[in-house]
């Protein structure tokens, strides 16, 4: 899909608050809100909008602890990866998922409510997961910036 300003200018206002109203919307798009109203929904249509959630404070719902964990698998191999996909798809904890080239096979954002639930967790992910050969942890002590926000 081909986006012009204006779309742009709609993601933008959308990735900042996905509340807004229409009216709201089509004011800081330069548009009126039956046209930002046909332009969201071909964005939402086209999927460049995938979805649009609530983004919580991870303290006010118990989420107290933040660790990004490496993962090295024992093999690669086509046969091996979808179970640990599965189980990364199905564990609440796990926020962030990536595949990358390096060091270790994954990086994975967990957030838990103490270091004893990540414990149980992870101790949970190598028994279910045997293709795991080992894993690093770092635990986060101050977050920066928290954004999921795409430059458009």
């Amino acid at each position: 899909m081909e986006l012009t300003d204006i779309d742009r200018a709609i993601l933008r206002e959308m990735q900042k608050d996905s509340g807004l109203t229409i009216t709201k919307l089509a004011e800081r798009a330069g548009l009126s809100p039956s046209a930002a109203q046909r332009r969201l929904q071909r964005l939402r249509a086209a999927k460049v909008i995938m979805r649009e959630v609530a983004i919580l404070d991870p303290q006010q719902v118990g989420a107290n602890v933040t660790m990004l964990v490496e993962l090295t698998l024992e093999r690669d191999g086509l046969e091996l990866t979808p179970s640990l996909h599965h189980w990364i798809a199905r564990t609440p904890q796990v926020q962030q998922a990536w595949c990358l080239t390096g060091r270790g096979d994954y990086t994975l954002v967990f957030v838990a409510g103490s270091i004893e639930e990540f414990d149980a967790i992870a101790d949970r992910m190598m028994v279910e997961n045997p293709n795991i050969r080992k894993f690093t942890t770092g635990v986060v002590l101050k977050h920066i910036k928290r954004s999921l926000q795409i430059p458009v």
